[in-house]
């Protein structure tokens, strides 16, 4: 089982380098590079944890010393903000208070799994982690051969380089199957890590292609008669809820999430019942989503599409059909510097007949 666990953190390593690597090939007419850009990190990363502390007990303090582990760590990000860590080392107890007889230190394999919350916004990570430590529960005072601890654990996440990721902080963790008396161990964690969605892949064309032109003969054929000019009609505007409305918001949303908060949809439901009245003044309505650069293209995008496809629903809840509303993604198009300002969705009035009559209209919302 052991073997199976490293083998497969392991292969999360392998599989993302060769992953990158396959994007470097290159052909007779296009050269590829790689650059680094610091980008929020994506699927599986793989990471190296150590950690070092001190392990306490109650009452018997003839097995007190300190722990320190090495683990390889296959960390999961998903795209909602949480993280799982599953890995496999090696845990060293030096004990302090050993009598003549019994054991000075011990070594023994160390299984570990956690979940945490993420706050991509301050990057600090917080939730439960679990060890397994092999062979090692006669020493410290387990029921069995195996000792069992579960606890907290807070880690701050950095950068080292755009690729290269460092977790630092702290975890408590009590014995779940002690004999007697209580056990706790706390470990100062600090964990490396390889961000392969960091890399951007740019290709460059080596040969310049052949140039055609083709010309195209036009018969101009002249009227039989004058024919007076049509002046084009004048388009119908195209305005913003926040350039309408001067004290008005767009809608913004936290990182990496598409839910509206409760306050903006009351918000939406008076903007909907408003324009639901006054459609007259208007052609369509359409929701332009963003997000912040914080993630790769793909996830921005993909992001952005559902945060403007939840502000449509929730207008569509209130009045508007599918005629009147469309839901557009925008990616991290026209930022404003910000990321808060970045994570957001805007209504954009398609079609406004009367601009004075509608922005009356949506003044009177609260």
């Amino acid at each position: 089982m052991k073997t199976l666990i490293l083998t497969a953190i392991l292969c999360v390593g392998s599989f993302s380098y060769a992953n990158q690597a396959d994007q470097e090939s290159t052909s007779s007419t296009m050269e590829f590079t790689r650059e680094e850009a610091e980008t929020a990190p994506r699927g599986l990363l793989p990471f190296i944890g150590l950690g070092g502390g001190y392990t306490g007990y109650d009452e018997d303090g003839s097995a007190e010393g300190t722990p320190a582990t090495l683990k390889l760590l296959g960390s999961w990000y998903l795209q909602a903000p949480v993280v799982f860590d599953l890995g496999y080392g090696v845990n060293n107890q030096q004990f302090s208070q050993a009598g003549d007889n019994e054991d000075t230190a011990m070594t023994g394999g160390a299984l570990e799994f956690a979940a945490r919350y993420r706050w991509d916004s301050t990057r600090w990570q917080a939730g439960v982690v679990g060890n397994q430590f092999y062979e090692q529960g006669q020493d410290l005072g387990a029921d069995q051969g195996d000792a069992h601890f579960v606890g907290l654990q807070a880690l701050k996440e950095f950068n080292l380089s755009p690729s290269w990721l460092a977790r630092l902080g702290a975890r408590a963790m009590a014995m779940t199957n002690t004999v007697d008396n209580n056990v706790y161990m706390y470990l100062i964690d600090l964990q490396i890590g390889w961000n392969p969605s960091a890399y951007r892949t740019s290709v460059r064309t080596t040969e310049n292609p052949v140039e055609t032109e083709e010309t195209i003969v036009e018969e101009v054929v002249e009227p039989a008669r004058p024919v007076a000019d049509v002046e084009p009609a004048a388009a119908l505007g195209a305005v913003g809820l926040t350039a309408l409305v001067e004290d008005e918001s767009n809608i913004e949303f936290p990182t990496a999430q598409a839910k509206v908060s409760p306050e903006d949809q009351e918000k939406l439901a008076s903007i909907a019942t408003v324009l639901e009245e006054n459609k007259d003044l208007y052609d369509r309505v359409e929701v332009h989503g963003y997000a912040d650069s914080t993630g790769s293209e793909q996830f921005n995008q993909q992001l952005s599409e559902q945060r403007a496809e939840q502000v449509r629903s929730i207008l569509q809840q209130n009045g508007l059909d599918d005629v009147d509303v469309a839901a557009v993604g925008k990616g991290t198009a026209d930022s404003t510097g910000m990321q808060d300002s970045d994570r957001r969705a805007e209504l954009i009035f398609i079609g406004v007949k009367d601009e004075a009559k509608l922005r009356e209209a949506l003044s009177t919302i609260e």
